[in-house]
């Protein structure tokens, strides 16, 4: 599944107070990126993306991504296990004049959920607590 934001970032959105969006997405795992912005922006606009708090892309911690103007293929390994399945994105625009774009697309495998065999198996626990007379 490809999940995508496009948004034009205010001008003067500094570091301090980023522009903030969220991006609904599905549980699974995080298997690419396609990020990218108008040759325009430069390196006046700069984004990152957090899960639950924790910087994803770029992927080396505190660091902003800028200066992609062609759109490509960036692989990722990133699970996506507990909800909510949102993605945080923050921008800073930095040009004191115009607005700048960012295009972010991710691309989740779905995750499989867990699924009794038949709806007739029980447990060890269930076996245990039926020999014993439990409720």
């Amino acid at each position: 599944m490809m999940f995508k934001l496009s948004y034009d970032v205010p001008a003067n959105t500094t570091q301090q107070a980023p522009d903030h969006k969220k991006l609904k997405i599905g549980m699974g795992q995080i298997t690419g990126w396609i990020v990218f912005m108008p040759e325009e922006s430069a390196d006046l606009l700069q984004l990152e993306v957090e899960y639950h708090n924790l910087q994803v892309f770029p992927f080396s911690g505190s660091e902003w991504f800028y200066g992609n103007f062609q759109p490509f293929l960036i692989p990722d390994g990133f699970p996506i296990p507990d909800s909510p399945y949102v993605l945080d994105i923050y921008a800073v625009n930095t040009d004191d004049t115009f607005t700048h774009e960012y295009n972010v697309c991710v691309i989740i495998e779905p995750g499989q959920r867990s699924t009794p065999t038949s709806p007739t198996e029980t447990t060890w626990f269930s076996k245990l607590r039926d020999m014993f007379g439990g409720a």
